[in-house]
């Protein structure tokens, strides 16, 4: 062989080997890296964190060095186990996470994942007081690990704490791709500025043996908040078990459905040997969505859990008796006068919030909310229930509180009343001492529930269609409307009592042709909601929209006019977001909607509506809660005193009593019903609805 061979030979041989050399890293990822061989900064070990992960090994373990490591947001990856080894602390880097959704770690589509301590001590942490301040715009989003859309994957051993948004975030990365199999055991989610977990769709979510604890910061502050954002989202196949949540601003376990629709995916979820305690308002509640395509399918169960010394207790809103069963069986209920003559707030180790410890008393004070409240809101359609009570107590020690904590609040538009809540409830009085001084059994049916609540079973006045107004076949009765309330108006010179409409309000005014109409709204705030911009529209007769305006939310009054372009009734929608508006001035009669309802915000005066000639039926119907009440006194056009509905709690009724020929017809003229400030409770928010006539009201 000449020397050219063997030159050329030996130079394949070095390429060839060279190439091996290379590639054979890429083609075979090791099992197993520690973090520290790829560099260790402390003063920024983000780098090295994520090339030790970008490395592709099975096993990345974060070794504990002489401090934390101190990170910018760091992005994992589908088959990796990251392993904290005892005593090791992630920490977000000072100075950085700036941007809205920065997060400590994050997945995305990720599958095969496990984060796991590998001892005690293994804690991830982010600097949740810093990002309240200046740089950072305020975010509920920097959370401590963000799952999307992710399969697979294991959060296990570890301590997730003051980050800027919630402990464990599982969402999506797409449109209808939850999250699936994901296991979160043994984790304790600390001092979190949003919620210890979020979930907002998954399918396969176990939940065991871990803490969810002092949440504070941005609403909702729960312990956990399953929360979809979208109808094709889901909350399926989840367990939670021997999980201890507590000491949080808000909810203990809230599930927050309103957005999911019944054509999406099955509700099932059962929390079970649960601890729930000390939460400044309620242990739980299911929330699900009122008005059409709502009605889910699905299971729900509550299983032998401790809810102990929460605000109020466990709470349902638009739970409707045809959706998902809920079952709440061999569950305790502590309020939290009860759980502090028993001593049982010694048995947590409390750190009491700022917002806990401002209205310890609020929270100390038994309402019928404190127990069992099943509550239809305003834009229900369907009777709510669908409610199976099995073995549940309720041990309460404030003598004057009911005797059952058991409420039925039906607030919604018509009415829609409540249906198969079936089952048992014990009711234990303690005294001072802790000692029991009463034992009552409630058996729960149709039967007990009309004792309880006869309001729920009243007989109601149809409504009336304030589209009615402007049909050409009730033009007399619209003209006798409009001449009545425009003489009222003379005669009273325009002065009227002035209410808060919560969230917003519909007026409706008569104008004739090339009349001009002036009016001065002005918004106000309520606690802590930040107010919003106000958006005004106006309808002419035929429902055209004639004019809008926005109110910028400077809480400044505002004068508005418009020139009517036809005669007939107008209508003014006004909304507002969680703020109140009120009408201080109207150059002519505007009057406010009371359908489908009024939602009163702490005011008190008094309110007319007329009732017309050819009346045949008359309801007034209004409803407070446990805590926010109001005395309604109704009088005739004679004011002639006709009914007093005082401290009005879940719902009071009245109807005009017809004769057995149905000859008698309530009085025309203008009735008035004063509303005044209860003896029990406080004034704060309430509904008016007026039935059988226009429900329109000054």
């Amino acid at each position: 062989m000449s020397r050219r061979h063997v030159l050329v030979i030996s130079l394949f041989a070095v390429c060839f080997w060279g190439a091996l050399s290379v590639v054979s890293p890429a083609q075979t990822p090791p099992q197993r890296v520690v973090a520290s061989s790829f560099g260790f900064d402390p003063q920024d070990a983000t780098d090295a964190l994520q090339r030790a992960i970008d490395s592709g090994a099975k096993v990345v373990v974060v070794d504990r060095q002489q401090c934390a490591w101190n990170v910018r947001p760091i992005s994992l990856r589908s088959d990796l186990t990251l392993l904290l080894e005892p005593g090791v602390e992630i920490i977000a880097k000072a100075g950085e996470f700036e941007s809205l959704g920065d997060c400590l770690l994050r997945a995305q589509n990720a599958h095969n994942l496990t984060i796991k301590g590998a001892g005690s001590g293994a804690t991830l942490k982010m600097r949740k007081r810093e990002y309240w301040q200046e740089p950072y715009k305020k975010s509920e989003w920097r959370h401590g690990v963000s799952l999307l859309s992710c399969e697979h994957v294991v959060i296990e051993d570890l301590t997730i704490e003051e980050t800027g948004g919630d402990g464990i975030y599982v969402g999506v990365a797409s449109r209808g791709n939850p999250c699936r199999d994901i296991t979160i055991r043994r984790v304790d989610c600390n001092e979190n500025n949003r919620q210890g977990i979020s979930v907002i769709s998954v399918d396969g979510l176990l939940i065991e043996d871990s803490i969810l604890r002092n949440t504070n910061g941005t609403a909702p502050e729960a312990g956990i908040d399953f929360e979809p954002n979208h109808p094709e989202e889901q909350i399926s196949n989840v367990i939670m078990r021997r999980t201890q949540v507590y000491n949080n601003a808000g909810q203990g376990i809230a599930f927050y459905l309103p957005n999911l629709s019944n054509h999406g995916h099955e509700l099932s979820w059962h929390v079970e040997d649960c601890q729930v305690v000390g939460n400044c308002r309620e242990g739980m509640t299911l929330t699900v969505g009122s008005g059409e395509n709502k009605l889910l399918s699905g299971n729900c169960v509550v299983s032998n859990c401790n809810f102990i010394g929460n605000g109020n207790g466990i709470a349902t809103r638009s739970k409707w008796s045809k959706g998902a069963p809920l079952t709440i069986e061999k569950t305790r209920i502590i309020t939290a006068s009860a759980a502090q003559a028993l001593g049982l707030d010694a048995s947590f180790d409390f750190q009491p919030l700022e917002q806990y410890v401002q209205h310890k008393e609020k929270y100390r004070a038994t309402t019928v909310n404190s127990g069992l409240s099943f509550v239809s809101v305003g834009t229900d359609v369907d009777r709510n229930g669908g409610v199976r009570l099995d073995d549940v107590v309720i041990i309460d020690a404030n003598a004057e509180a009911p005797e059952f904590l058991f409420v039925l609040r039906d607030a919604s538009n018509d009415g829609v009343g409540f249906e198969n809540i079936t089952g048992t409830i014990r009711a234990i009085k303690l005294d001072a001492q802790g000692q029991k001084a009463s034992r009552n059994l409630l058996e729960v049916n149709d039967e007990t529930i009309r004792a309880m609540f006869p309001a729920l079973s009243a007989r109601r006045a149809p409504l009336f269609d304030l589209a009615r107004l402007n049909a050409p076949s009730d033009a007399a009765l619209a003209h006798e409307l409009a001449d009545a309330w425009q003489a009222r108006f003379k005669e009273s010179k325009g002065e009227r009592s002035v209410f808060r409409a919560r969230g917003g309000a519909i007026y409706y005014f008569y104008a004739t042709k090339g009349q001009t109409t002036q009016w001065t709204l002005r918004q106000r705030k309520i606690g802590q909601y930040t107010p919003q911009a106000v958006t005004l529209r106006l309808e002419s007769p035929s429902g055209e929209v004639c004019q809008q305006w926005t109110m910028e939310p400077d809480l400044e009054a505002r004068q508005f006019t418009a020139s009517a372009p036809v005669e007939g009734w107008y209508r003014l929608v006004c909304e507002c977001g969680a703020s109140t508006i009120e009408l201080t001035e109207d150059s002519t009669a505007l009057l406010i909607a009371a359908r489908p309802s009024f939602n009163v915000f702490g005011s008190r005066g008094n309110l007319q509506f007329y009732v017309p000639k050819q009346s045949d039926d008359l309801g007034v119907r209004v409803v407070g809660s446990a805590d926010e009440r109001v005395t309604a006194r109704l009088y005739d056009p004679e004011n002639k005193l006709v009914a007093e509905m005082k401290d009005v709690g879940e719902m009071a009724m009245w109807n005009f009593e017809q004769e057995q020929d149905n000859s008698a017809k309530p009085k025309s003229g203008f009735w008035r019903l004063e509303l005044t400030a209860p003896e029990i409770g406080i004034l704060e928010d309430y509904i008016v609805t007026i039935h059988g006539v226009p429900a329109l009201l000054r």
